[in-house]
């Protein structure tokens, strides 16, 4: 039986790992580019960037004095967002001394893959 690829999406997606250089921190990264960004009340947790007709890097940070209270689900971590859309990407890739990206259009599991080609 032959294989056919077939691509029935146009977007891919995968995940991204990043190394960060010199002992940096995504929280120092944050500290030098989000005004108010205070340490002893967040800790980032995530990051996202888009580029497209703009770039914006967006930090979602635990908010650590907010972990009770009634204005958010239970069970959930209580996070508050910082939109960067005056930061240049070349600012947060000096944070950075490697990176590592799979994507996957999706229409294969990439755990069920055997490169033949060895």
């Amino acid at each position: 039986m032959e294989n056919e690829l077939k691509f029935v999406q146009e977007d891919v997606s995968g995940t991204l790992t990043v190394k960060m250089a010199n002992g940096q921190t995504l929280d120092d990264f944050c500290s030098q580019y989000i005004p108010d960004y205070n340490r002893d009340r967040f800790e980032a947790l995530a990051i996202r960037v888009f580029v497209g007709g703009e770039t914006i890097i967006t930090i979602y940070a635990v908010d650590k004095l907010r972990q009770d209270g009634s204005t958010f689900s239970e069970g959930k971590i209580p996070v508050k967002k910082f939109k960067l859309s005056t930061v240049p990407l070349s600012a947060l890739f000096s944070y950075c001394e490697a990176f590592n990206c799979t994507l996957s259009t999706e229409n294969y599991p990439l755990d069920e893959m055997e490169i033949i080609n060895k």
